[in-house]
């Protein structure tokens, strides 16, 4: 029975104490719709999507990083450029959720803002390296984007 106890408590305390990313903590990442967003214009028309995004950021508390995007973009034969900043929400270390402000530079068109949300889950593989899914979900001048994305991030002096 103190066995039990012990280790319920041992277990506890190790998931209370990286139950949190510290100030300082450095996060870089790059993530992929893999070919799952549907983008639902104005015209009604239905196509997919390929991006591939990388952002960077400071964790500014604990918990909370602020940092800059970029993307690329392809529809079929059209492309183009996403730059942006952020702000995610760390809960318990692992979910997050986030918002962004975009600048999207198209081919031959004028430039487009748009605010793009997310939510997902940071699954650690060691302490500096996670996979994170997460639903994504974009208003933009034009249209508005969900997609689910699957990403790679470092967080680099994580404790």
């Amino acid at each position: 029975m103190k066995k039990s106890i012990f280790l319920i408590s041992f277990l506890l305390i190790a998931g209370y104490a990286s139950a949190q990313i510290s100030k300082g903590t450095i996060l870089a990442g790059a993530s992929s719709n893999l070919g799952f967003t549907s983008v639902s214009p104005d015209t009604g028309d239905n196509y997919s999507l390929f991006d591939l995004n990388l952002k960077g950021g400071y964790f500014v508390i604990d918990n909370v990083v602020a940092g800059a995007n970029i993307g690329y973009h392809k529809l079929d034969t059209y492309s183009y450029s996403t730059f942006g900043i952020f702000g995610r929400y760390y809960y318990q270390g692992k979910f997050f959720g986030g918002v962004g402000f975009n600048i999207n530079s198209y081919e031959n068109s004028d430039s487009q803002t748009s605010i793009p949300f997310e939510v997902g889950y940071a699954a650690f593989i060691n302490n500096n390296i996670a996979v994170e899914p997460s639903l994504n979900f974009s208003i933009g001048e034009d249209n508005n984007t969900f997609g689910l994305n699957v990403g790679f991030a470092l967080y680099f002096n994580r404790k």
